[in-house]
């Protein structure tokens, strides 16, 4: 019984360092401090994004939304799937051939490889999202 004890718990650690070491491997590239640039493309309004991680199989952004802003319809056909997450409040999401989503704070919405969406923030205050993308 000792001797599976002692196994398991060799193996737990052993686990744990793999995970710690494929977490600082990672490619972080920025935090919340990270300056914002502007989402340039036309029809884009009041849309900023910064770059917090970026890899072989995922990709992480924080995007901010000004009152008023307006993201443009767009897809992702680079990824498997992705999640989108109002951080500070509700967000709409405007779904191409479907009726727009009020996305509340906290509450990840999934979309698929390919989902032809934008978003608009109708409300008076800036709305930050983070954005994950799993390719």
């Amino acid at each position: 019984m000792t001797r599976h004890v002692t196994l398991c718990a060799v193996g737990i650690a052993a686990l744990s360092l793999a995970a710690l070491a494929a977490q600082q491997a990672a490619v972080v590239t920025g935090d919340h401090s990270t300056p914002l640039r502007a989402v340039a493309a036309a029809g884009n309004v009041g849309i900023s994004n910064a770059v917090l991680r970026d890899q072989d199989d995922i990709r992480v952004i924080r995007v901010v939304v000004e009152p008023g802003g307006k993201r443009i319809t767009h897809e992702h056909t680079d990824v498997k799937f992705h999640l989108f997450i109002p951080v500070t409040s509700a967000m709409v999401l405007d779904l191409d051939g479907a009726p727009s989503v009020n996305v509340p704070a906290w509450q990840p919405y999934y979309m698929k490889k390919g989902t032809k969406h934008g978003f608009h923030n109708p409300g008076t205050a800036p709305v930050e999202i983070m954005e994950v993308f799993v390719k």
